[in-house]
């Protein structure tokens, strides 16, 4: 086995093993809301993180990561999504509105399809939140498939696009950082 080969298997395995860590974190999240809604409110999760981390989208010193857990859904299935913003030093993300994300999807031409803050309010208020060393936020959110209007979207690939609402310090340039993952809805496998 050549060198190179084996730092591939090394990459897949750490990034394996980091999936599995957060199904397991949200799982744990999900059994103690009771199977409420998830919160909106950011977590901070205390467990360190490599530096650079696998999957991340790092802008400077600031990362963030779109989880889909799958690529394929069948039409109707409920897609779970976990965002989270990472940061590598200690530093204070600011905003401008009790908003920390948002989520949007769009069709394969390019046209949004849902997103996650149409219709919500947020509070007006500015809010400092600091992050130490390797410091996370993470999210969780359910796309239930339909459209803005409330309709199901049709089969077909989609692209998932995750973005932090922080800004910086003079609380301008919001909602730069973004990421995003590519999902398809099939019809549903198997008969009744």
């Amino acid at each position: 086995m050549l060198k190179g080969d084996r730092c591939v298997i090394k990459i897949r395995a750490s990034v394996a093993l980091l999936a599995a860590l957060a199904a397991v974190l949200l799982a744990a999240f999900a059994c103690g809301e009771g199977g409420e809604e998830p919160s909106t409110s950011p977590t901070e999760v205390a467990t360190p993180m490599p530096s650079p981390t696998p999957g991340f989208a790092f802008e400077g010193p600031i990362g963030i990561d779109l989880t889909t857990f799958g690529a394929f859904f069948d039409q109707g299935e409920p897609i779970r999504l976990a965002m989270t913003v990472a940061v590598r030093d200690p530093m204070t993300l600011y905003y401008r509105t009790s908003q920390r994300y948002d989520l949007a999807v769009t069709n394969s031409e390019g046209q949004e399809v849902w997103r996650w803050s149409r219709d919500r309010t947020f509070a007006q208020v500015t809010e400092e939140v600091p992050l130490g060393a390797n410091g996370m936020l993470s999210f969780t959110e359910t796309w239930d498939q339909q459209d803005n209007d409330g309709q199901q979207v049709p089969l077909g690939n989609y692209r998932m696009v995750a973005e932090s609402s922080h800004c910086d310090a003079n609380y301008e340039n919001c909602s730069q950082l973004t990421t995003s993952a590519t999902i398809q809805i099939r019809a549903p496998q198997g008969g009744p």
